[in-house]
């Protein structure tokens, strides 16, 4: 019986297989010495052609890179943040806490020579004095305070202090409440004999916050006016960030208040979280960027 094409056709895979019963495979031999078409056909399944392979490996590398890349700029932010968080901890923790005053606090003593000394209780953990030059002489402010670090954790207690260790003349000792009452006249003669005396706040970092807020919103209107012009947009939105991060910065340390009786202290530690802060802004602007232009190419 004579096999047609199409039944060797169907037999072929089998063969080149070596799957066939030896009938079998003896029946497709003799058939493919006489045809020549199944004879390719078969040439063709045991031709084995290879995939081109794409040895280019530098996407991979783009790939590898650009995860090591955001990899560290994680790590960078978390730093950051850390910053942040241990600063505002420790500004809470060393708050100074202004005690009212009472006679144990701070006791004032001529010692001789002219010489004055502030002697202070065991549990005042820091003061401040202020002076100013009269007509008669130094007229100082002294007041005390405490604090939850060195009440709790480093406990610690201050030294004595000598009010005019250069022989100044002291006039009058004022103990100042932090804004509760009037001073208290606690060494010398009253200066303001017809009134009462008292110490305000500081207002320094009222002016700094109307100065970043009058910053930010300039940058702001130029970034606004400018969203076309991609370098002068992000000149702007970068100075944008600076008040924006001290206004952030004051918020953490002195919520909304701006006046203060430490303001040197608390302005140091603005400008602490200002720094990290700033810099998160920025590596975060930058990370959205990315994230952005990745997602228009794919």
């Amino acid at each position: 019986m004579k096999v047609t094409c199409h039944v060797i056709k169907d037999m072929l895979p089998l063969y080149s297989e070596n799957m066939l019963s030896e009938d079998s495979c003896k029946m497709v031999e003799e058939h493919i010495e006489q045809c020549q078409n199944c004879k390719n056909d078969l040439n063709d399944m045991r031709t084995f052609n290879e995939v081109p392979v794409n040895r280019d490996v530098s996407p991979l590398l783009k790939i590898k890179s650009t995860l090591r890349k955001k990899k560290i700029q994680t790590v960078i932010l978390s730093v950051l943040f850390s910053m942040i968080f241990f600063i505002v901890a420790f500004a809470f923790l060393t708050e100074p806490e202004y005690i009212p005053y009472n006679e144990r606090s701070v006791t004032i003593n001529e010692i001789g020579n002219g010489s004055v000394l502030a002697q202070f209780d065991d549990s005042i953990n820091g003061y401040d004095i202020d002076k100013y030059l009269t007509d008669d002489g130094y007229v100082y402010h002294v007041t005390t305070w405490t604090n939850i670090w060195n009440r709790n954790i480093k406990k610690s207690h201050i030294n004595n202090t000598l009010l005019n260790p250069n022989g100044e003349n002291v006039t009058s000792v004022y103990y100042y409440n932090a804004g509760v009452s009037e001073d208290v006249l606690i060494f010398g003669q009253e200066i303001e004999p017809d009134g009462g005396v008292i110490t305000l706040p500081r207002l320094n970092l009222s002016y700094y916050v109307i100065i970043a807020a009058g910053l930010a919103i300039v940058s702001g209107l130029v970034m606004l006016i400018n969203r076309r012009n991609k370098t002068v947009f992000t000149f702007s939105l970068k100075l944008f960030f600076l008040p924006v991060a001290y206004l952030i910065a004051h918020l953490l340390i002195k919520g909304f208040t701006s006046t203060s009786y430490a303001a040197i202290r608390d302005f140091y530690l603005i400008l602490l979280i200002v720094m990290p802060l700033y810099s998160a802004f920025i590596l975060m602007w930058h990370l959205t960027s990315n994230y952005k232009n990745n997602k228009t190419l794919l």
